[in-house]
């Protein structure tokens, strides 16, 4: 009886969102890997949105922490008016290398831009290794990863409105590269050019959306000066941005503030800033 109850408990937990999906590439696709990918809708409400979301949830590109940075997230953004969206992309556990993941990032915002014309903003967020995918889809939105256009696509199809990169792997480079996400997303034996093309520090345009930046110096997984690096290239651009470094918060709090050990829990309050800089971003 005991463990029933249990069981019965967990399946309670799980997210009534999580139960209808989107296929992005198809009950078909050429990989059979992309049979994985999945987009989770998920609507603001009654009221009609013009504002979407995509939730990349972190993991060291290697596993999701689907509810905690993806589905939670996402309930809060509703409560906001942002209808979203929970992106399940494909990761170095089952042998998925870059550009995997992005592709999978762009043909959900193609599906997005195709099945919901509605919208007029469509941003991304990312956590952790999400923050990467998130970061590396503001600055190569004019590559189409997938050659879905055959080289006639339109400009800036894939730039989303804004990005959003909360405790983000930011470099590939020895110092501060954070070894598990490289490792899933390059593979072991990765070329330099593949290197330094994910060290998103490095490749700063001044044609990329507004920029959401926040992390914590007591981050035990990814170091800290991955955001930092990542803001000094962007002060030295005409980026919009916004880069807050909170002395407490560690990793992986999503927007939970009791996922932090400590009595300064204002780090997993990052959004009020976010809807406050969008807002003027926006103006």
């Amino acid at each position: 009886m005991r463990h029933l109850i249990i069981i019965i408990a967990l399946l309670l937990t799980i997210p009534t969102q999580a139960q209808e999906y989107i296929q992005l590439w198809g009950n078909h696709p050429d990989d059979f890997r992309k049979k994985a990918v999945r987009l989770y809708p998920m609507p603001a409400g009654e009221k009609q949105s013009n504002k979407a979301i995509i939730f990349c949830p972190g993991g060291s590109y290697c596993y999701l922490a689907k509810e905690n940075e993806g589905f939670s997230p996402a309930r809060m953004f509703n409560s906001e008016g942002y209808d979203s969206f929970v992106l399940l992309y494909r990761r170095g556990m089952r042998g998925n290398r870059y550009p995997s993941q992005i592709q999978d990032l762009q043909m959900a915002i193609h599906y997005i831009k195709t099945h919901y014309p509605k919208y007029d903003t469509i941003g991304v967020c990312g956590f952790s290794a999400g923050g990467h995918l998130s970061g590396t889809s503001a600055i190569y939105f004019n590559k189409d990863f997938n050659n879905i256009f055959n080289g006639n696509m339109p400009p800036n199809y894939f730039r989303p409105d804004f990005s959003i990169m909360i405790y983000p792997v930011i470099t590939m480079q020895e110092g501060y590269v954070h070894c598990k996400s490289r490792r899933n997303l390059l593979g072991q034996y990765y070329t330099e050019q593949a290197k330094d093309s994910m060290s998103l520090e490095r490749h700063i345009h001044n044609q990329m959306p507004p920029m959401f930046i926040i992390n914590c110096t007591d981050d035990p997984i990814v170091d800290y000066h991955n955001a930092l690096i990542f803001n000094d290239s962007l002060n030295a651009s005409t980026v919009r941005h916004y880069y807050k470094l909170y002395s407490v918060g560690g990793h992986g709090f999503g927007i939970k503030p009791e996922r932090i050990k400590s009595n300064d829990q204002s780090a997993a309050f990052w959004y009020k800033d976010f809807f406050k800089f969008i807002n003027e971003a926006s103006q």
